[in-house]
């Protein structure tokens, strides 16, 4: 009986933590704002958000401020953001179009 509980709880510890593995990577990044709300966003959170999806596509970031901010990221691979999905490039763009049309500097 005892040997049982044993396995049936290491069981449970084995599955709560490949749980708390499989989904620690993303739950603790912060959401990405729908571009629908770019304009409703201040200078500072627009950088935010493009560097954090650059840092996410593993893009080397240019700044030590940026680099700073997203010390925690997965190494970067390339300075290039060609290395980027043409999704995340497009968003990219939008962003920063938005960024301009507030007078953001930087953008």
């Amino acid at each position: 009986m005892k040997r049982t509980c044993r396995r049936v709880f290491l069981a449970g510890i084995l599955a709560v933590s490949a749980g708390l593995v499989a989904a620690g990577h993303t739950a603790a990044k912060p959401a990405i704002p729908d571009p629908a709300r770019f304009g409703a966003m201040t200078c500072q959170q627009l950088w935010y958000v493009e560097q954090q999806v650059l840092a996410d596509g593993r893009v080397c970031l240019t700044t030590e401020r940026a680099r700073r901010a997203f010390k925690r990221s997965e190494r970067c691979i390339s300075s290039s953001e060609a290395i980027l999905p043409g999704s995340s490039r497009d968003y990219l763009a939008r962003l920063r179009k938005q960024a301009r049309q507030k007078g953001c500097s930087g953008f």
